[in-house]
């Protein structure tokens, strides 16, 4: 049995841009990027072998839905902040109001951000009186966000 499958590569049409009902061209402003030839396979190749040992060690569809949600709440300016301050070095907590002074946001968005990081099991708090203070509840994250940033700004690299 063949480890592979070759067949030639099909070039699909590109696409082009819809006329307006005056007639004038849309403006390219979601135009699908053009790929040069190179970056792309010129004939189909499967290695199934592969495929399928990579299939296997897919996490489950409820997973990545999991995750997916996760990633979508580190995308968020203020989360990464408040992650980046209560993770650092010598910051054992913060109370919401010293996070939105760092922050420079309001009290009531520094507290939904906490808020949806909570609901993730990212941060936990504790209340004192009046004042809710803040710790990272997960170092995962903290070590997440660290390896995101040294792979983005080549000044926190090290060899």
């Amino acid at each position: 049995m063949p480890r592979s499958v070759l067949q030639p590569r099909r070039a699909s049409p590109r696409p082009t841009p819809a006329d307006t009902p005056s007639g004038r061209p849309r403006p390219a402003i979601h135009q699908t990027p053009r790929h040069d030839a190179a970056d792309v396979c010129q004939v189909r190749c499967i290695n199934q072998q592969k495929v399928d040992v990579a299939r296997a060690a897919l996490p489950s569809p409820a997973t990545l839905s999991g995750l997916t949600e996760f990633l979508r709440a580190l995308g968020d300016v203020t989360r990464l902040q408040i992650i980046c301050a209560l993770g650092a070095e010598g910051v054992e907590e913060l109370c919401v109001c010293d996070l939105a002074t760092l922050v420079g946001v309001s009290d009531s968005a520094v507290s939904h951000s906490l808020r949806t990081l909570r609901q993730l099991g990212v941060v936990r708090y504790r209340k004192v009186g009046k004042i809710a203070y803040y710790t990272m509840d997960d170092a995962h994250v903290t070590a997440l966000v660290r390896q995101g940033i040294k792979h983005l700004v080549p000044e926190h690299r090290r060899s």
